[in-house]
C-alpha cells in the first residue's frame, strides 16, 4: 500500500477521530465547562505516564523491528514479540500495583481532589488491557495490515465517544474521567475478536523462551528509549505548563488554554498520523539514504501545503469553531489562535524529520532533542506568561516549535 492510499485511509480514520473528538469536547464543555477540561487534561497526561511505565514505550520499537524483520522474512520477529510482551506485562503489573496503592496521593496531586482515587484504582485494573491493545496494534502496523489497523483505530474513537458522552451526561466529570480510563480496555476485547484469524496471531509467536538472547532485549530497550523519553518529557512538560497556568492565572483560564491545545493537537494528529502510518514502517524497512531522502521529499511536498491550508482554514473559521466545539465561556481563546497555529505548523513539519531519526534508530539524537525542547518549552512558558499572561503561553509554543524545526532540519542534513 503506497503513501497516497495509506494517507487517505489514515486521513479518513483521523477525520472520524476528530469528529468524535469534537462531539466529546462539546459535551464536556457544555456539561462541565473549562474546569472540567483542565482536569481531564491532567488525567490524560497521568494516563500517558501510566501506560508508558507499563511498557507502552516499546510500541514504536515493536513496529520498527516487525516491519524490518517481516520485510526480510526473518524468523526472529517472534523473538521480538515474545520479549516485548514479557516486558510489557511485567511492567504493567508493577505499575498497576503502585497506582492502586498510591491512588489517594496521586488524585490529590494531579486531579486536585482525593475523591477521584476510585478513578485511578479503576485505571490500575485496566492498564494491562490498555498495553496489550497497543501491543497488537503496533504489530498490525508493522506488518502493514493497514486496513485492519485503521478499522480498530476507528473503533477506539467510537467506543470513547459513546462512553464519554453517556457517562458525562449521567455522572458529570467523574463519569467522564471513568470513561477515559476504561475505553481501550473494552476495545481490547474487540481487537482480539478481529485479529483472531490472522496467520501471525498464534500463541507460539508470543511465548518463545528468549531470555538467553540478551541482544533481543538490548535492541528493544535501546530503541524504545526514544519513545520513553518523548512521552515522559512531553507529559511532564504538559503537567508543568498546566500547573503553572493554574497557579499563576486560574483553573478556568487554564481550561481555555487546554481547549485551544486540544484543537491544536487534533490538527497535528490529523496530518501526522495520516502520513506516519505509512512512513514509519516504510522508513524503518530501509537503510538506503537515497530512498529515505526521496520519502522525505515526497512527504514534504504533501505535508507543507496541506498543513498550511488546513490551519489557515481553522484560523478563518475560529469564531465558528469556538462556539461549535465549546461554548460562549471559551470565546476569549479566539485571540490566541494565530500564534498557536503558527507553532502548530512548525511542529508538524519538524515532526517529519523526527520520524526519520526514529526510523533509523538514532537514539542519542532523538532523546537529546526531546529532552532539550521539553525543558525549553517550560522555561519559555514561565518567562512569557509572567510578562504577557495567557498570550505568553502561545508565544512560547510558537517560538519553541520554530527553534525545534530549525534544529531537526539542520541535524537531519548533517547526519542522515
Amino acid at each position: 500500500m503506497n503513501l497516497i492510499k495509506t494517507s487517505i485511509l489514515s486521513g479518513l480514520a483521523q477525520l472520524i477521530r476528530i469528529f468524535t473528538g469534537i462531539i466529546v469536547t462539546k459535551v464536556i464543555a457544555v456539561l462541565i465547562g473549562p474546569t472540567g477540561i483542565a482536569v481531564i487534561g491532567q488525567l490524560q497526561n497521568l494516563l500517558n505516564l501510566s501506560t508508558l511505565f507499563s511498557g507502552d514505550f516499546l510500541k514504536t520499537a515493536l513496529l520498527r523491528f516487525t516491519a524490518r524483520y517481516n520485510q526480510s522474512e526473518n524468523e526472529d520477529v517472534a523473538d521480538i514479540w515474545s520479549a516485548s510482551i514479557k516486558i510489557m506485562m511485567s511492567l504493567s503489573v508493577i505499575t498497576s500495583i503502585l497506582l492502586y496503592l498510591f491512588s489517594n496521593k496521586l488524585a490529590i496531586y494531579f486531579l486536585k481532589d482525593e475523591s477521584y482515587h476510585i478513578i485511578l484504582k479503576t485505571l490500575a485494573f485496566s492498564l494491562p488491557l490498555f498495553v496489550l491493545n497497543s501491543f497488537f496494534l503496533a504489530i498490525l502496523n508493522g506488518l502493514k495490515k493497514i486496513k485492519l489497523y485503521i478499522y480498530i483505530s476507528i473503533l477506539i474513537n467510537i467506543v470513547s465517544l459513546i462512553l464519554v458522552c453517556s457517562l458525562s451526561y449521567f455522572f458529570g466529570l467523574q463519569g467522564a474521567l471513568f470513561a477515559y480510563v476504561t475505553n481501550q480496555s473494552i476495545v481490547f476485547l474487540l481487537t482480539i475478536y478481529l485479529i483472531r484469524d490472522q496467520s501471525w496471531f498464534k500463541l507460539k509467536n508470543f511465548r518463545k523462551q528468549c531470555f538467553d538472547k540478551i541482544s533481543t532485549y538490548k535492541q528493544l530497550l535501546k530503541f524504545s528509549s526514544i519513545t520513553f523519553t518523548a512521552i515522559v518529557s512531553s507529559s511532564i512538560s504538559m503537567l508543568y505548563v498546566r500547573s503553572f497556568l493554574i497557579e499563576n492565572l486560574s483553573i478556568e483560564i487554564t481550561g481555555i488554554w487546554q481547549a485551544l491545545w486540544t484543537l491544536s493537537t487534533l490538527c497535528i494528529g490529523l496530518i501526522t498520523t495520516s502520513l506516519g502510518t505509512y512512513l514509519l514502517p516504510t522508513m524503518s524497512g530501509t537503510n538506503d539514504k537515497k530512498i529515505l531522502n526521496k520519502e522525505l521529499k515526497d512527504s514534504l511536498k504533501i505535508l507543507i501545503p496541506v498543513s498550511f491550508s488546513c490551519l489557515a482554514l481553522v484560523y478563518l473559521l475560529r469564531d465558528f469553531i469556538v462556539l461549535a466545539l465549546y461554548s460562549a465561556d471559551f470565546t476569549t481563546m479566539r485571540d490566541l489562535f494565530a500564534w498557536q497555529l503558527v507553532g502548530t505548523l512548525f511542529k508538524i513539519v519538524g515532526w517529519l524529520f523526527s520520524i526519520a531519526f526514529v526510523s533509523q534508530g538514532l537514539v542519542r539524537i532523538s532523546v537529546t532533542i526531546e529532552i532539550f525542547f521539553a525543558l525549553l518549552w517550560c522555561i519559555l512558558t514561565s518567562l512569557f506568561v509572567e510578562k504577557f499572561k495567557l498570550d505568553g503561553a502561545v508565544y512560547a509554543f510558537a517560538l519553541n516549535s520554530f527553534i525545534y524545526l530549525i534544529v531537526v532540519g539542520v541535524v537531519y542534513k548533517k547526519i542522515v
